[in-house]
C-alpha cells in the first residue's frame, strides 16, 4: 500500500458523512469511543503490518516508507496511530533479544490485528526507571509477578504484554522483562480506565500484579538486560512517533490556509494581510523543517543506528516542539474557531500533548543524551580536521540523497551511546564549502550567510558546553544542539538532492531562518521575511492537494 492509495481508499476527510473524516473524529473525540470502524478498515487493507518485520508476517520496507503512511492516516485521527500501532515498543524489544518462539507468538498477535501491551513506567516514578519497585520473585516453575504498571496502552485489550521487573536489587541490571500472556492466570487486575487530555477513546489502564504466576519460558533475553533493550527500542517508537506529530501538523496548517484563503479583512484575505501572513509562514517554515528532520532520521536508522542514541533524541525534539510552534502560530490565525468543540482543532491541540509525552517527556529526551555530548561535540570547534568527517560524508550521500536505496534495516545495531559520533553535523564542514560554492555561484548571498552562520555555531558548541553548568546549562546545551542538527539535515538534504525540484534555495533560506532562529532563541518574528518562501511552498502544495512533505503525496 502507497500514502496515495490509503488517501483513496479512506475518501475525502472533509466530507461530513465520511466515517474515516474530521467531522467523525470529532464525534468519537466527544464520545471517548475508540476509532472501531476506521481501525478496522485500515486493519482490512493491512496497514497495521507496515511496522512488522517480513518474517513475522509484516509489510516493513523502510521507516521512511512506513512514517510515511502513518502520518497520512494520522492526519485525519492520530488515534489510528495506538489503535492499530501501539505493540511497536513491545515488538521492538522482542526483535531485540526475544526467542523464536516469542517473535512467533509475537507475530501472530500482532498479525491478527491484536495488542500488545508495553508495561514500564509505574504512577509514583514516571521516567525513573531504576526507581521502579514491580518483582519478580522465583518460584519452582519460573515467577511470580507483583506490582503495579502505569498507563498501559490498549491496557484493556492487549492479550499479552512485554512486562519490565526487578529480578535484582540496583542498577539497570535489577531489572529483566517477561513477555506475559493476559488472557489466562490469577492475579491481574486491569484497573479503570484513565482518561487522558489527548486520545480520547483509547483505553490507557493501570495492569495490577498480584503473585501473577509467570512460567520460565516467559524470560526474554536473559536476567538484567531489560533497560538496555527498552532504551535501544525507544529509539525506533521515537522515529515513528514522529509521523503522529507530522499529521497533527499537516492537518492544522492546512485547516488554516483554508479559513485565511477564505476569510476577509477589508479589501484583501487573511492570508495576504502581513501579521497572519508572517505567523502562517513562521509555521509553513517550522512544518518544512519538522519534515526534514524525520525524513533524515527515518534514512538514517537505516544507515547508521549506531549513532541513534543522539540523532533520534534530536529529531524527536525538534518535530515535537515544531508541532507545538505550528499550533500556537495557527491557533493565532484562528481566533476563536481555534477554540470551537465542533471543530477538528482543538482535537489536534490535546492530541499533539499525548504525543510529545508518548515515549518520554521532552526533558528525559534531552537529559538522555546530553551526557554524551562531551563526546559527540569533541572536535566541533574545528570540525575541518574531525577524524569523523571524510565517513560522514560517505554516510550523508546515503542518507540524504533521496534517489538512494537504503540498506535493511539492522536493529542488533543500535547502540546506548553514540560513540562521540553526529555525523549530520560531523559531515557539516565538508559539505558546507561545496554548498557555499553553489549558492555564490547563483548570486544567493544571503542564504549563503546562513550557512556560514550554520557552521560558525556549531562551531561554537564545545566551548559552550565547558562553560554551561552540569545540569540547566547542559540542557540548553543539548537543546541548541537539536536545532542546529535539524538546521544542518536541510543544508544535506538541499546539497544531495540538486536536481529535485522542491528543494529550491527559498527552501532551505526559510528552513535554516528558521532554525537558526530556534537555536539561538531568536524571536522567530524578527526572521519573518525570510520565511516567506516557506508559505509559498506549503500554499502551493496546499492548491495541489499534496502532502506538506518533500515525499510527494496526493490526497484525498
Amino acid at each position: 500500500m502507497t500514502p496515495d492509495e490509503l488517501e483513496r481508499l479512506l475518501g475525502d476527510p472533509y466530507d461530513p458523512l465520511n466515517p474515516y473524516g474530521f467531522a467523525a473524529a470529532v464525534a468519537r473525540d466527544e464520545q471517548d469511543a475508540f476509532p472501531e470502524e476506521l481501525c478496522a478498515k485500515l486493519r482490512e487493507a493491512g496497514f497495521h503490518l507496515n511496522y512488522l518485520p517480513r518474517e513475522w508476517g509484516g509489510r516493513f520496507e523502510s521507516f521512511d516508507r512506513s512514517m510515511l503512511l502513518v502520518r497520512t492516516a494520522a492526519r485525519r485521527d492520530l488515534n489510528v496511530m495506538p489503535g492499530t500501532m501501539f505493540g511497536i515498543t513491545a515488538a521492538t524489544c522482542l526483535a531485540l533479544h526475544g526467542s523464536p518462539e516469542q517473535r512467533k507468538r509475537a507475530g501472530q498477535i500482532l498479525t491478527e490485528g491484536g495488542a500488545i501491551g508495553f508495561a514500564l513506567s509505574e504512577a509514583r516514578h514516571g521516567s525513573d526507571l531504576l526507581a521502579n519497585t514491580a518483582r519478580l520473585e522465583p518460584t519452582a516453575d519460573g515467577w511470580e509477578l507483583t506490582g503495579d504498571k502505569w498507563l498501559v496502552g490498549l491496557g484493556h485489550r492487549c492479550e499479552a504484554a512485554y512486562v519490565v521487573a526487578k529480578t535484582g536489587e540496583r542498577g539497570p541490571a535489577a531489572y529483566s522483562a517477561v513477555f506475559v500472556d493476559l488472557t489466562t492466570g490469577t492475579g491481574l487486575d486491569r484497573g479503570p480506565l484513565v482518561p487522558a487530555a489527548g486520545m480520547r477513546g483509547i483505553d490507557f489502564a493501570d495492569l495490577g500484579f498480584d503473585r501473577f504466576p509467570v512460567p520460565r519460558e516467559a524470560l526474554v533475553g536473559r536476567e538484567g538486560e531489560a533497560l538496555e533493550s527498552v532504551m535501544k527500542a525507544q529509539q525506533v517508537v521515537r522515529v515513528m512517533s514522529m509521523a503522529g506529530s507530522l499529521g497533527i501538523a499537516d492537518t492544522a496548517l492546512r485547516q488554516t490556509l483554508d479559513f485565511a484563503a477564505d476569510r476577509r479583512v477589508g479589501r484583501t484575505t487573511v492570508l495576504r494581510s502581513p501579521y497572519p501572513r508572517r505567523e502562517l509562514a513562521i509555521a509553513s517554515a517550522a512544518l518544512l523543517a519538522a519534515d526534514a528532520t524525520a525524513l533524515a532520521a527515518s534514512r538514517g536508522i537505516h544507515v547508521v543506528p549506531e549513532t541513534f542514541s543522539v540523532w533520534g533524541c534530536a529529531a524527536k525534539h525538534v518535530v515535537a516542539e515544531s508541532t507545538e510552534e505550528i499550533l500556537r502560530r495557527c491557533g493565532g490565525v484562528l481566533a476563536s474557531r481555534a477554540v470551537l468543540r465542533d471543530g477538528i482543532f482543538q482535537k489536534l491541540q490535546r492530541d499533539a500533548q499525548i504525543v510529545r509525552v508518548v515515549d518520554t517527556s521532552p526533558l528525559a529526551n534531552l537529559r538522555s543524551f546530553a551526557s554524551q555530548l562531551q563526546q559527540t561535540l569533541r572536535g566541533a570547534g574545528n570540525c575541518a580536521t574531525s577524524p569523523h568527517a571524510p565517513a560522514a560524508r560517505d554516510q550523508i550521500q546515503a542518507v540524504f540523497n533521496l534517489e538512494e536505496p537504503l540498506p535493511p534495516y539492522a536493529p542488533d545495531r543500535l547502540d546506548l551511546n553514540a560513540r562521540g559520533y553526529d555525523p549530520v553535523t560531523a559531515a557539516l564542514p565538508l559539505i558546507a564549502p561545496e554548498a557555499l560554492a553553489r549558492l555564490t555561484a547563483a548570486a544567493d548571498h544571503p542564504t549563503a550567510h546562513l550557512v556560514t552562520q550554520l557552521v560558525a555555531a556549531v562551531g561554537d558548541l564545545p566551548a559552550e558546553l565547558a562553560a554551561a553548568d552540569r545540569d540547566t546549562g547542559l540542557i540548553d546545551v543539548a537543546e541548541r544542539f537539536t536545532w542546529l542538527h535539524a538546521a544542518a539535515s536541510c543544508l544535506h538534504l538541499w546539497w544531495a538532492n540538486e536536481s529535485n525540484p522542491f528543494f529550491t534555495t527559498g527552501w532551505l533560506h526559510a528552513t535554516l531562518a528558521h532554525l537558526l532562529a530556534r537555536a539561538t532563541g531568536t524571536d522567530l518574528r524578527r526572521e519573518g521575511d525570510a520565511q516567506l518562501p516557506a508559505l509559498d511552498i506549503t500554499t502551493d502544495l496546499h492548491d495541489h492537494d499534496q502532502l506538506f512533505s518533500a515525499l510527494p503525496v496526493h490526497l484525498a
